[in-house]
């Protein structure tokens, strides 16, 4: 039976708002010429690819759309708009709950995968995920997606995504990969949603974060776990560490989305 997955996708989404928006934009030097740099690279990409293009602003939170050939073909609106939200609601409400999990756990993986490396760096990464889109008429349509990051402020805040959606034709020798982020220039892939969440937490992190999910204290774990309360607090301090979480409230949202608890 397969899983239900629009909770954890919710809490997924949430956490990405609260990444991008926790960054401390106030200090950037960003520029219209940037931003405008930007929006021609997602018109050229909309013309020569005929995908929808989607420029997300974090720091302004708004978004611009560029449908190509691909909106027609989902019975999407065709006209250039742009949105006060980084989301593109109208298309991702089509998206199978599934693959919409799937894509929003990916994405938080690439941002922290992005944010632990400099800004120059992150140009050389991509994400690339099958997704399954509904058309106007009610029928899921194969859609590639993939995610670039173009922009980084000068203070290593990440600034402007583009989010590119193309329908894919199933032809013998070509495929898009469930779900990968690829280092363009060297060719490495992390392939996989599983493998990007496997073995982050030892059994002993899993069972103390389940416990903390349930609402007890260290104190009460302690007790439980026939441990001291030093160590209880270093495990607290591991899981917060290796989520990249700063409280015992997201690290339980991060373990529901990503399923990093077995």
């Amino acid at each position: 039976m397969a899983k239900n997955n629009h909770q954890p996708a919710h809490l997924t989404r949430e956490l990405l708002d609260i990444k991008f928006f926790s960054q401390p934009f106030l200090a950037s030097t960003t520029t219209q010429l940037q931003l405008e740099e930007c929006k021609l690279i997602a018109q050229l990409y909309t013309r020569l690819e005929n995908t929808i293009s989607v420029l997300s602003d974090m720091k302004a939170r708004k978004s611009y759309i560029y449908p190509g050939g691909a909106a027609g073909q989902l019975g999407l609106d065709q006209q250039y708009k742009e949105i006060n939200s980084i989301w593109e609601d109208d298309l991702l409400s089509r998206v199978h709950p599934d693959d919409l999990q799937k894509k929003y756990s990916l994405e938080y993986k690439f941002f922290k995968l992005l944010k632990s490396i400099g800004a120059p760096e992150r140009l050389d990464y991509t994400l690339c995920t099958r997704l399954r889109v509904k058309n106007d008429r009610g029928k899921y349509i194969p859609v590639q997606h993939r995610l670039l990051y173009l922009s980084s402020c000068d203070d290593g805040n990440i600034w402007m995504a583009l989010c590119l959606y193309h329908t894919v034709y199933n032809y013998p020798g070509f495929e898009v990969p469930e779900g990968v982020i690829i280092n363009t220039r060297t060719g490495q892939a992390i392939e996989g949603e599983e493998s990007l969440h496997q073995n982050i937490l030892t059994s002993r992190e899993q069972q103390i974060l389940k416990l903390i999910g349930s609402g007890m204290r260290s104190k009460e774990i302690a007790g439980i776990l026939s441990l001291s309360i030093h160590t209880i607090n270093r495990h607290r301090q591991n899981i917060f560490h290796k989520l990249n979480v700063k409280n015992a409230l997201e690290a339980c949202k991060v373990a529901a989305a990503t399923r990093v608890i077995s």
